[in-house]
Formats: C-alpha cells, structure tokens, sequence
C-alpha cells in the first residue's frame, strides 16, 4: 500500500528536531471511522490494526515511546506518543489493505489536531449520531486498559484523562448529550422508518442497549431474543429466548430484525431467513452479525451502520455544536501547550538548570567573600538569587508556551535553546 503522508505532519516532524538535545516527543493519531471508510473496509482492517498496535508496543524505546488503540463500532485509531510520527505512521499504514476506490481510508493527525480529535470524539462531536455517549466511556476504557499493560505512560494516560473529562465538561456546558439521541435510539428509529409500520413478530440478537431499548417500546409486538446468556430470560421476561444454534430452525415469519452483538462470525447467512416477504433487518455490530450478501434479495431489506451513517448525514447539527467545537480546541491547545512544556521538550528543563548551575556557582562565590554572615542571612540571600532566576527566566518561559501565532512551540523552543544554550544547538 502506498502511503503518502500530508505535508503538515511532515513539517510539524522538521520542526520538532532541535540539535543538541533529544528530539521532541510528539502525540501522532493514525486511524480510520464511518467518516473515511466503509465498514467492509473496516473489517478487513481490524486484524491487521491491532496486529501493528502490538508491534507498536513491542518497538516501544525504537521511535514509539507510549501507545493507546481505540476500537469501536465506528472506528479504529491507533495514539502513540513518538520521536518520528512519520515512522510510526508509515510503519502503521504500511500493513494496512488498499483503500477502497477514490477514498483516503485513513487519516494522520500530530500533536494540536491529534488532542483536539479525540477531545472532539470525547464531546461526542464526531460520532455517527452527534452526542452519543457510549463513546465516553469507551475511550476510558481504553485509557485504563492501555495503562494496565504498560503502553501508555504520563503522555498518553494524561491525554486519555483529559479527553475523558473535557467530553463531560462540553456535555455538560452545552447539553450536548440531549441534542441527539442514542445510536440505539437512533437506529430503532431508523429501522422501523424503513419497515413502515408497527411490526408484528421482532427478533432482536444480543441482549444489549438496542434490545432492551427495542423490547420496552415495542411491548405490542412478539419479541424473540437471540442470546448465549443463561440469565436473558431475567433481562427480558416477555420475550421468547433461543439460543443462535436454533436461529436456522426457527419459522420465522416476523417483519423485523435487529442484530448487535460481538458474536464472531455471522450469525444470518443467505438461505437461513426465507425470501417471501418484507423483511428488514438491521445489523449494528461490528464486524457483522449479517451475511451482506443478503442484500441481494428481492424482498429482504438489510441495512448497517453504513446506512445509518447516511441517514445520519442528514440529521441538521445543532446550534450547540459550533461552540462545542470552539470549547474544544481551547481546551486542546491549552492542553498541548501544558504538555509541550511539562513533557514533551527537554530543553526548558535544560535552560533552568544551566541557569540554576550559574546561580549556584555564583552564590557560592558571594558567600565565601561573606563569612561572618548569620544561617538565617545564608538563606535570604539563597532565596533571593533563586528568585532574581526565577523571575529573569518566567517571561522566557511564557514565550515557548504561548499556543498558536505566527511561531510554532517548537520553533520558540529551539530559539530558546540557541540563546540560552549555544554549545547544544550546535
């Protein structure tokens, strides 16, 4: 697969290279979503993402210092903080199927546009139905189990707590949970549109969100639940149960079905439903739960979450969203300006202690041309050098983490670094 990289991460890379010092750590975001690619494509990805995931982790100390894969429904994105994000994106995508015709099946994101990404997908701003919530705790979820195997470390655990809690602070500000509804709700709607009446018989498979969602407004219809749950019949106790083995032998003659389960493999194929009359079907899992080749039939309707991303495109955003994405990226840079300067660079940490050398030095000098001077007067003039420092190097310091502008962070930080420490930048 040919890869080709967009000009602006390669540049932010040149720019993050000062001489002298170890190059900058940079948060660089590789992934694919409902935005980009088809769910077939999607499938055929998924082996082969996790697999680079994990020789991700294995390179760990060769280019990829920390690394935090997102998988769900809807996407899959792959955050590593690294000292080459070309490298770690090349050897990423490098592995990954052709993508399909006249589209870019993935994107690369560095640094302020990776953070203010997963802020925004935290805000529920880029999910298939604007708002949802699942997605928060998904990428908790993800956070916590990338730090208990050891690939995130302070960057990207920082990165997966800060996306966590700006999603809340956006929700909360803006309401933005209520300005849509679930992706369950969403597709029920969704599917009993395309049905065109209240149907009669359901089968729903799995006994998650969108089945229970579907068994409470649809009491007046036969459900069956499709489960390997020994205790469904608890969950749902007006419904008829069957395992997936007796989906072949059951008659079915009902109007509507509704998969989402991560059972492996599908659980429908063609030939198992009969091709007589309308039938919808609708398959939220992913992978799938339903043949594709289904939808070939004459009478058979299915649709997936491609076909609700369609939908979903029509859905007008609300007003709400502009100031969520303005929240957003204020949050983001000062996010990225915090880490650039407690984190990602060596080189204030490098000035303060060139300067704290000199000052030590120096003190130590004025203190010997004092000998007769009480502990107490020792200590007042130690706090006031390191004071005469600390104020001298604070405006300095302000510069280099001041987002945005003409002059990148980086760039700040290598002029710094060439006034204040020539031999290294040499």
């Amino acid at each position: 697969m040919e890869v080709s990289l967009a000009t602006e991460t390669e540049e932010i890379v040149s720019e993050q290279r000062p001489h002298g010092v170890a190059p900058l750590t940079s948060i660089v975001l590789i992934g694919t979503s409902f935005k980009t690619s088809s769910i077939g494509y999607r499938e055929r990805a998924l082996k082969l993402f996790q697999a680079s995931s994990r020789r991700a982790a294995r390179r760990a100390g060769r280019h990829t210092l920390e690394n935090c894969l997102l998988v769900t429904c809807n996407r899959m994105e792959l955050y590593v903080a690294t000292d080459d994000p070309v490298w770690v994106a090349e050897s990423v995508l490098s592995g990954m199927p052709e993508p399909e015709e006249g589209a870019g099946a993935f994107y690369v994101k560095s640094d302020l546009d990776a953070v203010s990404h997963i802020f925004e997908v935290a805000s529920g701003l880029d999910s298939l139905v604007l708002g949802e919530e699942q997605i928060l705790q998904q990428i908790r979820e993800a956070g916590a189990k990338a730090r208990a195997s050891g690939n995130a470390g302070s960057i990207l655990s920082s990165l997966f707590v800060a996306a966590y809690n700006v999603g809340k602070r956006v929700r909360a500000s803006l309401d933005v949970a209520q300005a849509n509804t679930s992706v369950s709700a969403f597709a029920l709607e969704f599917a009993l549109e395309k049905l065109g009446k209240s149907p009669k018989k359901i089968l729903l498979i799995g006994t998650g969100k969108t089945a229970r969602l579907a068994a409470t407004q649809l009491k007046g219809s036969k459900i069956y639940i499709a489960s390997r749950r020994k205790d469904a019949r608890e969950f749902f106790p007006n419904a008829t149960v069957v395992t997936y083995k007796q989906l072949k032998s059951l008659a079915w003659d009902g109007d509507l079905v509704i998969s989402a389960t991560r059972h492996s493999g599908y659980v429908i194929k063609k030939g198992d439903i009969p091709d007589k009359r309308k039938l919808v079907l609708l398959d939220l899992a992913f992978p799938r739960n339903i043949d594709p080749a289904l939808k070939s039939s004459r009478s058979i309707e299915l649709y997936d979450l491609d076909d609700l991303a369609v939908r979903a495109k029509s859905v007008p955003r609300a007003p709400a969203f502009a100031a969520g994405e303005k929240m957003v990226r204020e949050e983001a840079e000062r996010f990225t300006s915090r880490l650039v300067a407690s984190r990602l660079s060596p080189i204030l940490a490098i000035i303060y202690r060139w300067a704290e050398d000199i000052r030590s030095s120096e003190a130590d000098v004025a203190l010997r041309m004092l000998p007769n001077i009480t502990e107490s007067e020792r200590k007042v003039l130690e706090a006031m050098s390191r004071s005469i420092v600390g104020k001298l190097l604070a405006p300095h310091t302000a510069f280099a983490k001041q987002p945005g502008g003409e002059i990148s962070q980086a760039e700040r930080l290598r002029m710094l670094e060439t006034l204040f420490c020539p031999e290294a930048s040499r």
